[in-house]
């Protein structure tokens, strides 16, 4: 019913732990937010697509940016004209329409939103949702706060594929003669959501009993099949350490 986003290698990152993935996520998301150069953003944005490429693939990297690219269309159109310092590069009928700051503050937020998006992809998908569900325990989250975070990330891909499914099935029951222009999918839009919604209703009884054989409500002490090993900490915690200490510090060579 809740589809995972891990994807199974064999690569550094697979096997890399979790708790410094953890750490680099997160303060990788941190960099994106700060009021750095547009420079610096740039080269950790190309450095998360090695990373991506490297570890994934390009057609697997490649799938979060299409996800994404209403979205990244949208801010292209909508924010360039709302700054008007720097140079201007274009006018129509005496509005300026975009100059120099507008292109950089346009440039700022698609590597902001496109990069956060794919840090966040290639976490989940070279770590197990298991492995994720210790690292926060690990970290003195209780354990229902991070079950309940997990499910919440890994619900959302599940959603997508359910729309999908059921899109596909509309379009099944319609035939071979209807054209899908741009009017016809959005008129296809409502009762696909609504298919959804009633199919995520449906879903909350075998999901209350996914929770129940987790042992959601009982008293009794819980145990683990998987854990992660405390050892090697200096070593872990290093490298985390440097890693945050890495990112200000190109932001300000940049």
């Amino acid at each position: 019913m809740i589809t995972s986003t891990y994807i199974p290698g064999n690569s550094i990152l697979h096997k890399a732990d979790p708790r410094i993935k953890t750490v680099v996520l997160l303060s990788t998301v941190i960099f994106f937010f700060l009021s750095v150069p547009v420079t610096a953003i740039f080269v950790i944005f190309l450095g998360l697509i090695f990373i991506g490429i490297n570890s994934l693939g390009f057609l697997k990297i490649i799938h979060p940016v299409k996800m994404v690219l209403p979205i990244i269309i949208f801010v292209i159109i909508l924010t360039p004209p709302f700054y008007k310092g720097g140079e201007v590069i274009l006018i129509v009928k005496d509005i300026v329409i975009l100059t120099t700051e507008g292109i950089s503050h346009t440039l700022r937020l698609i590597l902001r939103f496109t990069g956060i998006t794919i840090s966040f992809y290639i976490f989940f998908s070279t770590t197990s949702i298991n492995y994720f569900i210790l690292t926060l325990e690990w970290f003195k989250l209780p354990y229902k706060a991070a079950l309940i975070i997990t499910i919440a990330l890994r619900y959302i891909p599940s959603m997508v594929i359910i729309y999908n499914n059921i899109q596909d099935a509309h379009r099944l029951r319609s035939g071979n003669n209807v054209k899908y222009n741009f009017r016809n999918k959005l008129n296809t839009v409502f009762p696909t959501l609504v298919s959804v919604l009633i199919h995520s209703i449906k879903s909350i009884p075998t999901l209350s009993m996914a929770l129940e054989l987790r042992g959601i409500g009982c008293t009794a002490k819980r145990t683990q099949f998987n854990t992660i090993k405390s050892n090697k900490m200096i070593l872990q915690i290093a490298i985390a350490g440097v890693t945050l200490l890495l990112l200000p510090v190109s932001a300000i060579l940049f």
